[in-house]
């Protein structure tokens, strides 16, 4: 589920694992090939855990997409590696390109970076002819919150992708942990109805199904 920091988006490596639709255990390779790098740990009882953030789920949407045009995890971090360079070393950059695949390349543009715009990023800055690839983050919201959720959003600009009752900076996690607490929500939050604190709850119980 969300983790206890629910008020800065982080999710636990099987809900990223989740939304992405892989086997966990592909997810755990991609982490050790440093395709993928938490944002940071968190006490979970005697150890820590990764935690991962709404970009890092976004970046894992593009890792599945490219695969399934046939590039292995080796290109693919090569790739990212080229646009954090060509970007001055960013390795949130790959969130700024447009990103096409052409004849087994991964090509980027970079805005700002007319020299190196398009590059053929698998293969190294090589300049290349623009050609497809198609959005993600519109993907990736109906992944994470499907439509039988009418009160809940993930928005990148709020609370830096934590899901939250639609129009407010209410995270469904604090709701649950007050009724975890025996609190009643509707207390803390006066402005939430019925419906909305129900409906947090049932998507906190979708995240703990994974």
């Amino acid at each position: 589920m969300v983790t206890d920091r629910f008020g800065i988006g982080l999710y636990s490596p099987k809900i990223a694992a989740k939304v992405a639709k892989i086997r966990y255990q592909h997810f755990q390779a991609w982490a050790k090939a440093n395709l993928l790098r938490p944002t940071s740990e968190i006490p979970v009882g005697k150890r820590t855990e990764n935690v991962y953030s709404y970009n890092d789920l976004l970046l894992i949407r593009l890792i599945v997409r490219l695969k399934e045009k046939g590039f292995r995890p080796k290109a693919i971090k090569k790739a990212l590696d080229v646009i954090s360079t060509v970007a001055g070393g960013d390795p949130q950059a790959w969130m700024r390109a447009t990103i096409y695949v052409d004849e087994g390349l991964i090509v980027a543009m970079l805005p700002g970076q007319e020299k190196w715009s398009p590059i053929a990023a698998s293969r190294g800055p090589q300049k290349m002819a623009v050609v497809f690839f198609p959005e993600l983050i519109e993907e990736l919201r109906r992944e994470l919150v499907p439509d039988a959720f009418r009160y809940i959003e993930v928005n990148p600009e709020v609370l830096a992708g934590a899901p939250v009752i639609k129009g407010t900076r209410i995270p469904t996690r604090a709701v649950v942990l007050a009724k975890q607490a025996g609190q009643d929500p509707r207390v803390l939050y006066p402005d939430l109805s019925n419906e909305q604190v129900e409906d947090a709850q049932a998507y906190e119980e979708f995240l703990a199904a994974a």
